[in-house]
């Protein structure tokens, strides 16, 4: 195989990857039965993407010290040097791939890390998906810890995939490069999420059902913050005589919550909805940590896009994603507040990367 050929299928398996993170993500160990397929989809596509990688390029998992672990396994779909027959279709087969991807998170995770992010027993787990409902609502704890250390390998794969794409000289590859800064960016735009408080103006009847506050009256207004913190997103809603409210709700998912935040501010313009005289919602970045975690992220894509800023063809290009990351350092690294559009500008420019 080529490196041309080489470079083209893993800018597809980049594709598959980043939909493994988001099949992670997504898992509602809170759910009922009818979240379980959602889980047997995350293992069967684990383990195909996984085998790919195998078929692709098997020198990945050996420079990978997080995934060093897979030569332990025996992976008939995709061990190197084997032809990989066309799975037939039925239980067995899903079972069997169910069960791959919940030994390969068995030998991947690491036990020293503490209890919540080892898991023994993964393979028999994820292989059970396939057999029957009976024992889904015994299992809730457990899932919460395939759904932790899922997202987990999931991430290793896709950062791993990037970081042999990144090492393809720009100039040749300048479309290339454009993907892995799209896939950068998007991973910029998660942790954003995750880390940014947001905080604006709200009223009981702009609060989602989601978000339950049984106590405030209907014509309360306030001061709305969410905090994410661990499996959950904290709101706290502060009345405008001084009072504080407070609810938990699930975090399952990044665009489940997303979507709630868009339920209550204008993604544009952070204006309510309803009452856009009330003011704008913003973010704030609080912490030392969380500065660091995004300026990280975009210190790599500055690097990154140094070679594509020499391409005639792509520097209008590389001028933007410059300029979106220029916004959010001069902002983030002062501690101080940013528009509430910048998340949507973001949105926008992956968007234009991603035709």
């Amino acid at each position: 195989m080529t490196d041309r050929e080489k470079a083209g299928k893993l800018s597809k398996l980049l594709a598959d990857a980043e939909k493994q993170v988001r099949r992670c993500d997504e898992l509602n160990p809170w759910g009922g039965v009818e979240t379980r397929g959602a889980f047997l989809k995350a293992c069967s596509a684990g383990a195909d993407l996984i085998a790919k990688l195998y078929r692709i390029d098997p020198d990945i998992i050996g420079k990978s010290r997080r995934l060093k672990a897979l030569s332990q396994l025996d992976l008939d779909a995709g061990a190197p040097g084997r032809k990989r027959k066309r799975p037939a279709i039925g239980r067995e087969n899903v079972k069997q791939r169910a069960q791959t991807w919940g030994r390969i998170l068995e030998v991947t995770t690491d036990p020293s890390t503490g209890s919540e992010q080892h898991l023994a027993g993964a393979a028999k787990f994820a292989a059970s998906l396939a057999e029957g409902k009976k024992k889904w609502a015994k299992d809730q704890e457990y899932r919460a810890m395939f759904k932790a250390c899922s997202e987990k390998l999931a991430g290793c794969l896709l950062y791993d995939i990037l970081d042999v794409l990144a090492d393809y000289d720009p100039e040749e590859y300048p479309h290339l490069r454009l993907q892995v800064l799209g896939s950068y960016l998007k991973e910029l735009r998660v942790e954003f999420l995750w880390d940014a408080c947001a905080r604006g103006p709200c009223r009981r009847d702009t609060i989602p059902a989601q978000c339950r506050f049984e106590t405030l009256p209907d014509n309360l207004r306030g001061q709305l913050a969410v905090l994410h913190g661990e499996d959950q997103h904290k709101f706290t809603f502060c009345a405008d005589p001084g009072q504080e409210y407070e609810c938990l709700t699930n975090n399952t998912g990044i665009r489940n919550y997303r979507a709630l935040l868009d339920n209550i501010w204008d993604s544009t313009t952070g204006k309510l909805h309803s009452y856009p005289e009330d003011g704008s919602a913003v973010w704030a970045i609080v912490g030392h940590e969380r500065v660091q975690n995004l300026e990280a992220y975009a210190s790599l894509i500055a690097r990154l896009l140094r070679g594509l800023s020499r391409s005639a063809e792509h520097s209008e290009c590389a001028r933007a994603i410059k300029a979106i990351i220029t916004t959010g350092r001069g902002r983030w690294s002062k501690r101080t507040h940013m528009k509430w559009s910048y998340l949507n500008d973001l949105d926008k420019l992956i968007d234009e990367l991603d035709v």
